[in-house]
């Protein structure tokens, strides 16, 4: 199982970068440069959440938890990022509360998860749920907005980075050294090390001295605080505004990325560039001239199902390489 677990996603790797090659050089050939750069900086702004989402989830999973709820957590924490930024009138303090919230409801996860020995699916499926519930009456409750509420003041956005004419968000820059923290510390550290014990045998981790359930709780609040910063950046940076429908399944994406990468944070974020690169070339395409007539027929759906597809058939093609936690969703009880 440990082979399995740490073997070289060469296949995966080449597919991705394959992927990735082809998207970006036939945008190249089709409409030149400028628009080129500009459809790669778009995959890096769409990458964000995703990724940040992915490689919590990754930090869960290492330990034997599965949180299918990130994606509630990430609504939660988009919402309660704008309601804080608006309050304070800070972009900094906005980031702080979608952290914040992120915290909270994956802590909630993984106490019913640990202590409560709780079944991890239907708490996930609870809190994805509650996020909508909530996230809709609360639109309603602060700014009586039905369903959505755009951000009053542009100085409440996170700022962005300006290279040669592109608007960038530093935000990528994060979410990438993140990425490689995250690698460094599950690869090279002794917290690292037991994650891993914790999710392969947590009964031999427990009699050998180690918390089980603190080291379980600790990382799923990592990951909680990681999808909760991706909610933040979707509402504070990229779109600018809070809705109940603002995820539209970047969470499950997250799930998938994990799954393809098999835990490697660096094959993870990988991924996660792709299914970004074909979330922004949907956005991109509707925008095309050829594609005009299309979009009278509806064609924008059709775009927008590029990174879903995708989804569908990555699972499909590689469903026997997940190298997972041996004990990943089970409960574990002390004996």
């Amino acid at each position: 199982m440990e082979g399995k677990m740490t073997a070289a996603p060469g296949k995966e790797r080449l597919v991705i970068g394959l992927a990735i090659a082809v998207i970006l050089t036939a945008a190249g050939f089709a409409v030149g440069i400028a628009d080129f750069i500009h459809l790669f900086i778009l995959g890096l702004n769409a990458m964000v959440p995703i990724v940040l989402a992915a490689v919590g989830e990754v930090l869960n999973e290492r330990g034997g938890l599965f949180n299918i709820g990130i994606e509630g957590i990430m609504l939660l924490a988009s919402f309660g990022a704008v309601y804080a930024a608006e309050l304070s009138g800070s972009w900094f303090i906005g980031l702080l509360g979608g952290l914040l919230v992120g915290a909270l409801v994956a802590y909630l996860f993984a106490l019913i998860a640990t202590y409560g020995a709780g079944n991890q699916v239907v708490a996930g499926v609870g809190i994805n749920m509650l996020a909508l519930g909530l996230v809709a009456y609360f639109l309603l409750v602060a700014w009586g907005s039905p369903g959505f509420h755009l951000l009053s003041n542009y100085e409440i956005r996170i700022p962005k980075i300006t290279i040669r004419g592109y608007s960038v968000s530093w935000m990528i820059i994060v979410a990438l050294g993140i990425t490689g923290l995250i690698h460094f510390v599950l690869e090279n550290t002794r917290f690292g090390l037991r994650l891993k014990a914790a999710g392969y045998n947590p009964f031999v981790t427990d009699v050998s001295g180690i918390n089980v359930y603190r080291l379980r709780t600790v990382a799923c609040v990592i990951g909680g605080v990681l999808a909760g910063l991706g909610g933040a950046y979707m509402s504070l940076d990229w779109l600018g505004l809070s809705a109940s429908t603002l995820i539209q399944g970047r969470g499950f994406i997250a799930l998938a990325c994990v799954v393809f990468g098999g835990l490697d944070p660096i094959l993870t974020l990988e991924a996660g560039y792709l299914f970004g690169l074909l979330s922004a070339l949907g956005l991109w395409l509707q925008n095309i001239p050829w594609a005009a007539p299309l979009m009278l027929k509806g064609g924008s759906y059709l775009f927008l199902m590029l990174p879903y597809l995708a989804v569908l058939a990555v699972l499909t093609v590689f469903p026997g390489r997940q190298r997972l936690s041996k004990e990943i969703g089970m409960p574990y009880r002390r004996g």
